[in-house]
C-alpha cells in the first residue's frame, strides 16, 4: 500500500513521540517508587524511635498493668500508630503482655498484622515485603523496666496518606503524558504538513512541466537547504525547457520560411516555363540553379547543426601546425568587396599565432564570425587579431556593429538562436553558425567567449592550446 509522505511523517512522529513518552513514564515512575520507599521507610525508623520514646517517658515503672492513665495512653497511641501500619506491644519487666494493638476485643497481634498486610496489597499489587518486629528497651536509672515490640512491614508500608499522595501523583504523571502525547503528535502532523507540502508543489510542478507547461515557476523559500535547491533546481529546469522549446518552435517557422522562398520562385519560374510565358533561357536556369545551391546550403546547415548537438556523431580532425594569423588574412580577403560596398573598414592584425588545427574546419569557424561581423556592421570598422598568449593561441573578431542585447547574451550559441530575426533573414543568416562554431573549437579543445554592447558592436574571442592534443573521436561535429 502505497501512502503519502504527510501521513508516513506524520505515523513517524506519533510512534517516537509514544516511544519517548511510555519510556519516560517507566522510568520515572520506576525511579519515583525506588525513592518514594527509600524515604517511607526512612521515616518509618524515625516512627519506631519516637513511638519507643514516648513509651519510654510514660511508662510508670511498678504497677504498670494497673496504672489506668498509661493504659489509656498506650490504647489511644496504639490506635493511632495502627492506621500507620504499626502493631504496639508493651512488655513489664518479668515478661508479661501490658497492652497488644488489636483491631476488635479478643484478637489478637496477629491479626492486626494480617489485616495490615491484606490493606497493603491491595494499594500495591505486588507487595510481598515481610512483616517485622523491632524490640526496644524501657530502662530508667539504668535498670530494665520493660520493653517495647514495634511491628511493621519491612523494608516500607504506605499509610492512607501516602496512598493518597501516590494515587494523586500517578493521576497527574499520566495526564502530563497524555497531554505530551498530543501535542506531539499536532507538532508531527504540523511538521509532516511543511516538509511534505512544498515537496507535493515540485511534484506538482514537474508533472505540470512533463506535460509542457514551463510557464509557472515553484519559487519556493521553505529555509531548508535541500528543499530550497530542489525548487531552484525545477525552477532552472523549466526555464530551460522554455528556452528549448521556444528555440525549437522558431527554428520550425524559421526553416519553413526559408525553404519556402526558394521553393516559390522554383515553381513559378518551371510553371512559367512548362506554360510557355518563359523562354528557358541560360541566365534564367541559372537563376534557378542559384535557387538549388541555395536549398542545398540550407540543407547542409540542417545536416551540421543536428550533428553539432549529437555526441555519438563521429569527429576526425586532421591537425595539422598552422599559422592562424595566415588563414584568417586569406578568409578577410574574400570579405573585402562586401564590407567596402558598405563603408565599412575592414582590417587585420597579425601576431605571431600557431597551433595544431584541422584547417578545413578552423577555416569554418574564422569564416564564420567574419561573415557575421561583416552582416550585422553598416558603420566604422572590423577588426581581426591573432596571437599567442601563454599556451593558447588566441583570434578576436572586434567589430562596430548592432550589438548583442545583454537578454539574448546566454542563448547566441544555442542552436538557431537569432537576436534579430527580420535582419537575419534580410541577410540570409540561419542562426546556425555560431553554434557550429562553438562546437569546433571545443572540439579542439579550445573556448569562445563573447562580449557585446548594443549599439556599439560585439568582440568574439577563440582560444585553442598551441600543444599538440590527442585525436578526439566519438564526439562533436562533422562536416
Amino acid at each position: 500500500m502505497r501512502l503519502k509522505l504527510k501521513t508516513k511523517l506524520a505515523v513517524s512522529y506519533a510512534a517516537l513521540a509514544v516511544f519517548l513518552v511510555a519510556s519516560l513514564l517507566l522510568v520515572s515512575n520506576y525511579f519515583l517508587d525506588k525513592q518514594f520507599q527509600i524515604y517511607v521507610s526512612h521515616k518509618q525508623d524515625m516512627k519506631n524511635m519516637e513511638i519507643a520514646a514516648g513509651i519510654s517517658n510514660n511508662f510508670p515503672g511498678s504497677g504498670a498493668a494497673d496504672d489506668e492513665f498509661f493504659l489509656k495512653f498506650l490504647d489511644d497511641l496504639g490506635r493511632s500508630m495502627l492506621a500507620q501500619g504499626v502493631v504496639i506491644m508493651v512488655f513489664d519487666g518479668e515478661g508479661r503482655t501490658l497492652y497488644c494493638t488489636s483491631i476488635e476485643p479478643g484478637s489478637g497481634c496477629g491479626h492486626v498484622s494480617g489485616a495490615r498486610k491484606s490493606s497493603m496489597s491491595d494499594a500495591c499489587p505486588d507487595f510481598g515485603s515481610a512483616y517485622s518486629q523491632e524490640s526496644f528497651d524501657i530502662v530508667r536509672d539504668g535498670a530494665a523496666l520493660g520493653s517495647v515490640m514495634l511491628g511493621y512491614h519491612d523494608p516500607f508500608y504506605y499509610s492512607e496518606s501516602d496512598q493518597s499522595f501516590l494515587s494523586a501523583f500517578n493521576k497527574v504523571f499520566f495526564a502530563m503524558s497524555a497531554l505530551f502525547l498530543a501535542a506531539s503528535a499536532a507538532i508531527g502532523l504540523v511538521m509532516a504538513g511543511r516538509i511534505s507540502g512544498p515537496i507535493a508543489r515540485v511534484t506538482e510542478r514537474t508533472r505540470r512541466i512533463a506535460e509542457g507547461d514551463y510557464s509557472e515557476r515553484v519559487g519556493l523559500k521553505t529555509g531548508t537547504a535541500e528543499i530550497d535547491a530542489l525548487s531552484e533546481g525545477i525552477d532552472h529546469l523549466a526555464e530551460s525547457l522554455q528556452t528549448q522549446f521556444m528555440l525549437k518552435r522558431r527554428m520550425a517557422v524559421d526553416y519553413s520560411h526559408e525553404f519556402r522562398t526558394p521553393l516559390a520562385v522554383l515553381q513559378s519560374n518551371l510553371e512559367a516555363m512548362i506554360d510557355g510565358l518563359w523562354i528557358p533561357t541560360k541566365e534564367r536556369l541559372e537563376s534557378l540553379l542559384d535557387e538549388i545551391f541555395r536549398m542545398s546550403r540550407m540543407v547542409s546547415d540542417v545536416d551540421d547543426l543536428v550533428k553539432a548537438g549529437n555526441p555519438s556523431a563521429s569527429l576526425e580532425l586532421d591537425k595539422v601546425p598552422s599559422d592562424i594569423s595566415d588563414m584568417a588574412e586569406r578568409i578577410i580577403r574574400g570579405f573585402e568587396t562586401n564590407a567596402a560596398a558598405k563603408g565599412v573598414l575592414l582590417s587585420c592584425d597579425r601576431g605571431e599565432c600557431d597551433a595544431p588545427v584541422d584547417r578545413d574546419k578552423f577555416s569554418q569557424v574564422i569564416w564564420n564570425l567574419v561573415s557575421n561581423a561583416v552582416k550585422y556592421t553598416d558603420r566604422g570598422g572590423i577588426r581581426v587579431s591573432a596571437s599567442n598568449r601563454g599556451d593558447m593561441a588566441v583570434l578576436v573578431v572586434e567589430d562596430d556593429g548592432i550589438g548583442i542585447a545583454e537578454s539574448d547574451m546566454p542563448y547566441i550559441f544555442e542552436h538557431l538562436y537569432r537576436t534579430d530575426e527580420s535582419r537575419a533573414r534580410g541577410s540570409g543568416g540561419n542562426g546556425v553558425g555560431l553554434s557550429v562554431v562553438k562546437a569546433i573549437v571545443e572540439s579542439h579543445g579550445g573556448h569562445v567567449e563573447a562580449r557585446s554592447e548594443p549599439g556599439c558592436g560585439s568582440a568574439f574571442t577563440v582560444s585553442v592550446p598551441r600543444a599538440q592534443a590527442p585525436p578526439i573521436t566519438g564526439r562533436g561535429l562533422l562536416v
